[in-house]
């Protein structure tokens, strides 16, 4: 299964520490002084020697990042095939459910507190980033309570209701006993994570990658092995709970122990606290959507099938989504900071340093969605057993999914890089409504065929308005975006001649 995820970052030392906050006067607020620039030189604030800093330390973190998680995406990748093998599509399809409980846990303890201390010009001030921190462990505790008082009960009660939408003799996933009390024991992940420390975020802010993506490795390593040695000697769902909760309680121990920097004290500041708010409060409205976004698809699904074949999509969606989420780790952890640090220092040059981004991700990233159009029958009959068979056209759809999904997140980094988390709200929104209006109309026309190719299409939902958003602040080139497409069309061409030849190897 898929342990974990959601997280931020980073450390590495040498020269990527900037230089440190020089008070200058205190005003009527009380407010500190300013970070003083790199750059010394004040006839001429776009000299080179900023933009090599800024570029190195891009570079040196996507190196970081990158490899972190191409080492998590094996592990993830090699725990899914032993799971495939030692569990039947019905444990999955429960597993699904509890893991997107505990994904939607995790995506609510954040309200942007991330986000907030890697853009906020006062990220590195102790009063800042504790006070972050309590808001985030008080935070914690809340998403627990809310998930053994409100979530069991609205999920017993669908359960009940929806039972009978299943379409064959298969139990569905909703009133399954085990659903409950692994959803209790679960929620405790967001305890634990509402308790990680601040200086991953301040290293993500400083593109200090190096120790962060080595914790994120080893906790991936040990919640894989805990969850696969669970199913191994149980055979049993409670693997994926197991796995979660080891992978939450070292990544919070680590995140203290590990990072150097001053420890978390509980603080609260009224500045600080309204700052965080002020800017949290689209990133809690947009993670609430994409929740909804990026989980609901799963979670309707429950009401309409059975819980096979609920495991049997869960498959292809995990296959579907190693490459988005490659893209997402590597613009949540590299480009979102080195995109603030540009509209911080040089706004003029975003636009730019956007779409040279862009054409190297499109690159390498859009060829390989096109490809898995045509070869994802085959890929899922290489990999997994007979049970899973069904998996292929659904990866074949969900390709299309892949080549937005491996856009998009660069938008909305740099959205987030200039503080409009208002556009990325509105953008998941967008989705949201997608899928809440085209799943249960998929299901009327095209049964399970129709519900795919609504998830696939879903992010038609978020482009148009992450693309007005993005022409607001001139961040926009049509013509560029038009060069996805082609990039997607020779993938498709390159997969179409491997299959073709696969008959006669």
């Amino acid at each position: 299964m898929d342990p974990g995820n959601v997280n931020d970052n980073l450390k590495g030392r040498a020269n990527t520490t900037p230089p440190p906050v020089t008070p200058t006067h205190e005003g009527d607020t009380g407010a500190v002084g300013q970070i003083p620039p790199t750059n010394t030189d004040t006839k001429d604030p776009t000299k080179p020697a900023k933009e090599q800093s800024v570029k190195a330390l891009a570079v040196r973190g996507s190196a970081w990042a990158l490899g972190g998680n191409i080492a998590q995406q094996g592990i993830r990748f090699a725990s899914t095939l032993v799971l495939t093998w030692l569990l039947l599509p019905e444990a999955f399809g429960l597993m699904t459910v509890v893991n997107v409980v505990l994904t939607g846990l995790q995506l609510f303890s954040d309200i942007g507190i991330g986000p907030s201390i890697i853009q906020h010009k006062r990220g590195e001030e102790p009063a800042f980033y504790n006070t972050a921190w309590t808001i985030q462990v008080i935070r914690g505790f809340v998403l627990g309570i809310v998930a053994v008082v409100l979530v069991v009960p609205a999920i017993h009660f669908l359960g009940g209701l929806m039972a009978s939408y299943a379409t064959d003799g298969d139990q569905s996933v909703y009133s399954d006993p085990q659903l409950l009390p692994l959803i209790c024991v679960g929620a405790l992940s967001a305890v634990f994570s509402g308790f990680n420390s601040t200086k991953l975020f301040t290293a993500n802010r400083r593109l200090a990658l190096g120790r962060v993506t080595m914790i994120d490795v080893s906790v991936q390593a040990m919640g894989v092995i805990a969850m696969a040695s669970w199913a191994w000697y149980f055979q049993s769902v409670w693997a994926l709970v197991c796995g979660t909760l080891v992978t939450s309680w070292m990544k919070m121990l680590l995140s203290h122990a590990v990072l150097p920097g001053h420890p978390n004290r509980f603080h609260f500041e009224r500045d600080a606290f309204n700052e965080l708010i002020r800017f949290g409060r689209w990133i809690f409205l947009s993670t609430s959507a994409l929740f909804i976004a990026s989980q609901g698809d799963r979670l309707l699904l429950g009401i309409y099938v059975s819980k096979t074949v609920l495991g049997v999509y869960s498959r292809a969606y995990f296959l579907s989504e190693a490459l988005a989420q490659m893209i997402a780790f590597v613009t949540r952890r590299v480009f979102l900071p080195a995109f603030s640090r540009v509209a911080r220092d040089n706004p003029d040059r975003l636009r730019k340093n956007y779409y040279k981004v862009r054409l190297r991700l499109d690159a390498l990233t859009l060829p390989a969605a096109g490809a898995l159009m045509v070869l994802g029958s085959d890929i899922v009959d290489l990999l997994f057993p007979d049970e899973y068979a069904e998996a292929g056209w659904m990866l074949q759809i969900l390709a299309i999914r892949i080549a937005f999904a491996c856009t998009l997140p660069t938008a909305v980094s740099c959205l987030l890089a200039i503080g409009d988390s208002k556009s990325v709200f509105a953008g998941n929104l967008g989705k949201t409504i997608t899928l809440l209006i085209g799943i249960p109309l998929g299901w009327h026309y095209g049964q399970m065929h129709g519900i795919i190719w609504v998830i696939a299409l879903s992010e038609l939902g978020s482009l148009p308005i992450l693309w007005w958003r993005m022409h607001s602040h001139s961040l926009l080139s049509l013509p560029r975006e038009a060069l996805a497409v082609l990039f997607v069309a020779l993938g498709f061409a390159a997969g179409w001649l491997i299959s073709s030849a696969l008959p006669w190897l």
